[in-house]
């Protein structure tokens, strides 16, 4: 049952990462004969308050905001023992309903509300008793049912990256899982066309339960032993709004 013990790998991304994409509305600007007095009408007031954003608001889709598609997929991996079997094996779930959009910076950085998202309930092997122990027991997922990765920088990236080729580059951000936040590091691959963009990123160093703040599953009978070492791979798509 390898991935009972997986945390919400999310993950992130490689070659970027991205986020929610969300368009607020515009006001019209007030009449020049409306006295200065003049309390604010229902419209107006919803107009403006279609502008402020919310904590939960995430980036505009305005020219240069990749946007994620939901053809992404996160992995995890786990060695493990399992009882009845004489060689160790990898459990390996998938995660899938990602979501997200990212505004990547002319300096590496990346916008503030740039945030991918995968929904760790898809989380599936070969084995519904694994899955079923794996999101309910060690990623509980009822009460975190996401991992939301928040890139802040890339390394080794040409800036601004060219509108099309093959790059290899670090990705630096704050992975969230099980209600714990962790600096993490993404080796990436990625391949650019155009507005469309594919990259592999691969968690280096390698995440450990405790990492999340959760335990190395042990399942009596089941399973002899399980490796503390969760490797994450991201698989990313993304297109960018010219």
């Amino acid at each position: 049952m390898i991935s009972r013990y997986l945390s919400r790998i999310s993950v992130p991304l490689a070659a970027a990462s991205f986020l929610l994409a969300t368009c607020g509305g515009a006001v019209a600007p007030a009449s020049a004969t409306a006295p200065a007095t003049a309390a604010a009408s229902p419209t107006a007031a919803a107009a403006t308050a279609t502008l402020a954003p919310s904590p939960s608001t995430t980036i505009a889709v305005t020219a240069g905001t990749w946007t994620v598609s939901n053809a992404s997929k996160a992995t995890a991996s786990v060695r493990e023992q399992l009882v009845g079997v004489s060689l160790p094996s990898d459990a390996v779930l998938v995660a899938t309903g990602a979501t997200g959009a990212f505004v990547l910076n002319d300096d590496g950085t990346f916008s503030s509300d740039s945030k991918i998202s995968f929904d760790l309930t898809t989380l599936a092997s070969d084995q519904r008793d694994r899955d079923n122990f794996v999101r309910n027991d060690t990623l509980q997922v009822r009460q975190f049912p996401t991992a939301e990765f928040l890139p802040t920088k890339t390394t080794g990236l040409t800036l601004p990256m060219p509108t099309s080729g093959e790059f290899t580059f670090k990705l630096t951000g704050q992975m969230t899982i099980h209600g714990k936040t962790k600096e993490v590091t993404f080796d990436v691959t990625a391949k650019r066309s155009a507005s469309e963009l594919t990259a592999t990123a691969t968690a280096s160093p390698t995440w450990r339960f405790s990492d999340f703040g959760m335990t190395a599953p042990s399942v009596p009978f089941r399973v002899v032993s399980v490796v503390d070492e969760i490797r994450v791979v991201v698989d990313l798509v993304a297109s960018v709004k010219a």
